[in-house]
């Protein structure tokens, strides 16, 4: 398997994009869309002082949503930048993990990647960019309309004019139709990457190469990526190594880790293993099960790129940002991450299921277009060719809000974490992942491009936020733990002694179970025990003789009652007469959480579900998203239609507390 070649040496000279196609019209962006004169000109120089009056200058593109270190420069002002339009002249500085978009005529967008520096100007044939240093990506969402008249587009916009889009360098010219493309400037060099369409490659010496969707060019002096070693950084669990011309796999010892070589063979039997090109900061882990052919690594300014042969198994790679990654998984097939992120690939029997978790991945095949898996959603590679089946992001059953979350479940295995999407004015968020709340355990950081990431379920939790540009939109926790047990409220044994006693009972629906005791009456053989209903004591509720000292009764609602105790003699005679004593029976909720009474887990279930049960005073209830009416003592009993697998889940709001309970019912 052969790796793209990278370039490495001296820093490059400026290199200048003109941003293109045939017809692709100049869209003047300003402050008042109806008139993009009436935007201020850029601040003048002291070279225009006493000039005569000039008019204002038009907008040629506009800045788009900025994240992370971004900065504009404009005359001999330096300031953060923000969403804005641009004039020529204007320089932008994108710091590491950073990023912004430029948008011109015709639906164009040129994507600014981390540590660059680019300058809009323009040349005879319209706006220009000049790359002094980083990656850019060119988008159309739109073929422009061909033939327009110059002075609006279909959208009504002003216009300057035809612009023919060129990407000049110093090592020559890339004329673009329409096409989309990658280009990064680094260490003397451009690499140009084709996604899609066709471009022109123009050399110093004139000579014309066209490069199609799927190929890649250079400009400048080619230097390929030198060669490193392919190591071990992380063991957990038993893997085995089979060295190249050997015949039988031997167990990897953790205490002396082998230098991986060509031809190797590494598979995990248990647990995790965690391979990188030396002094990278890429990762590919091995999970139990997987077994790869090491190819080759390689890594030089700007990226590195791991070449394995992919044989069963799963695979999770954390790239970087700030850099290319290049994970190659079987022979004339890799994966690219451009800009950082986190993804999973499981061999199928047909070929691959890829997971891009956050951070864009595009598929890269020999002879075929590049696909790219936006960040959060999903795709099927055909291991023969053909075109990937890219599938849209799945939202869990359970979608928990930004806010700190407490959940409680039995065999849960993932959620979604969820947050509003503008309207859906907003195309791409970067969402980060952590295991603590200073965010320096990090698992995932990459862009994702629906308003909602699902994640999976692991022992104690996750802290979460979202970024909109710089700008953080949303962040919430959540905590896990299995569903604790709560004590059948109508077990709880209340003892009813001496002259006056008051039993509280927190099951609505079901008596409490009450035992009444007494001291033992020398001679009594037994006693006789009876229960009357306040003001009732004609007819008694309950009617007892029993030779121990306790009786246990559960059958006497809320309510003011009497009763008596009469010892009985081995003859039958009463020894004396019964006393009177005192019994109040009380409804008190003096629940401290939820208490679900039906279902319970593995209950079967239906179309809809009866359930019940009680929550502490105050307290508001929802199920499956629906608030519950409860009544004067904050018991519910309603039914309610299952989520998918069956799931029943509630939410209780406390005070400042929320905490969520989900439950599973069978299907019938």
């Amino acid at each position: 398997m052969r790796l793209h070649p990278q370039r490495l040496g001296p820093r490059a000279l400026p290199v200048f994009i003109a941003v293109s196609a045939l017809a692709i019209a100049l869209c003047g962006c300003g402050g008042d869309s109806s008139d993009p004169t009436k935007t201020p000109p850029p601040p003048k120089s002291s070279s225009d002082a006493g000039a005569a009056p000039v008019a204002a200058k038009k907008a040629v593109g506009q800045l788009e949503a900025p994240v992370g270190t971004v900065t504009l420069e404009r005359g001999s002002g330096k300031r953060p930048a923000k969403a804005e339009p641009l004039f020529v002249g204007d320089v932008i500085d994108t710091g590491a993990e950073s990023s912004a978009n430029l948008r011109f005529g015709g639906d164009r967008v040129v994507e600014l990647g981390p540590d660059g520096r680019f300058e809009v100007g323009e040349d005879g044939a319209g706006v220009s960019l000049n790359v002094i240093d980083g990656l850019v990506l060119t988008r159309v969402k739109a073929t422009p309309a061909q033939g327009k008249a110059p002075g609006g587009d279909a959208d009504g916009g002003q216009f300057e004019g035809q612009v023919l889009v060129t990407i000049a360098t110093p090592f020559g010219l890339t004329r673009v139709g329409a096409a989309e493309l990658s280009l990064k400037v680094k260490d003397g060099a451009a690499d140009v990457d084709v996604k899609i369409g066709e471009i022109e490659l123009i050399g110093k010496d004139g000579a014309v190469q066209k490069i199609g969707a799927g190929k890649k060019g250079f400009l400048g002096t080619v230097k390929e990526l030198p060669e490193i070693p392919l190591t071990i950084v992380v063991t957990s669990g038993k893997a085995e190594l089979k060295a190249k011309d050997t015949r039988s796999f031997v167990p990897i010892n953790p205490r002396k880790l082998p230098a991986l070589k060509a031809g190797d063979m590494v598979r995990v039997k248990d647990g995790r293993f965690a391979l990188a090109p030396e002094g990278s900061s890429t990762r590919v882990v091995l999970l139990k099960g997987t077994e790869v052919g090491i190819v080759e690594a390689r890594k030089g300014a700007g990226g590195d790129a791991t070449a394995l042969d992919v044989q069963k198994g799963e695979l999770e790679v954390a790239a970087p940002g700030g850099q290319s990654t290049r994970v190659g998984v079987a022979p004339g097939l890799t994966l690219v991450s451009d800009l950082g992120g986190q993804f999973t690939l499981r061999r199928t029997g047909s070929g691959f299921d890829i997971d891009a978790l956050a951070g864009d991945v595009t598929i890269e095949r020999e002879g075929e277009a590049p696909q790219t898996i936006p960040g959060g959603q999903s795709a099927a590679v055909p291991l023969k060719g053909g075109k990937p089946a890219v599938r849209a992001a799945n939202k869990e059953a359970i979608v928990l809000p930004p806010r700190n979350v407490r959940l409680f479940h039995t065999g849960l295995k993932k959620v979604s974490l969820a947050w509003d999407d503008d309207d859906g004015k907003t195309s791409a968020w970067r969402f980060q992942l952590a295991t603590d709340s200073t965010f320096k355990d990090t698992v995932r950081d990459g862009v994702v491009h629906d308003a909602f990431v699902s994640v999976p379920v692991n022992a104690k939790g996750w802290y979460w936020r979202v970024f909109n540009g710089p700008n953080e939109v949303a962040k919430g926790s959540v905590n896990f733990a299995n569903e604790p047990k709560t004590a059948d409220l109508s077990r709880v044994k209340n003892e009813v002694a001496g002259k006056e006693t008051s039993v509280h009972f927190q099951d609505k629906d079901k008596p409490p179970q009450l035992t009444f005791v007494w001291e033992k009456e020398e001679g009594a053989a037994k006693y006789a025990v009876k229960i009357y209903r306040e003001g009732q004591l004609g007819a008694p509720l309950v009617e007892r003789t029993v030779t121990e000292t306790q009786l246990t009764e559960n059958t006497l609602p809320e309510g003011d009652y009497r009763w008596s105790l009469t010892p009985i003699d081995s003859k039958g005679a009463e020894m004396r007469g019964g006393a009177l004593f005192k019994l109040h029976v009380v409804f008190d909720n003096g629940v401290a959480s939820l208490v679900i009474k039906t279902p319970r887990n593995g209950d079967p279930g239906g179309k809809t579900v009866k359930t019940s049960g009680v929550v502490p005073v105050g307290a508001k209830l929802y199920i499956n998203g629906k608030a519950v009416e409860l009544d004067e003592h904050a018991r519910f009993d309603t039914s309610v239609a299952p989520l998918g697998g069956g799931r029943l889940v509630y939410r209780l709001v406390s005070g400042g507390a929320e905490s969520w309970t989900v439950r599973t019912v069978r299907g019938k």
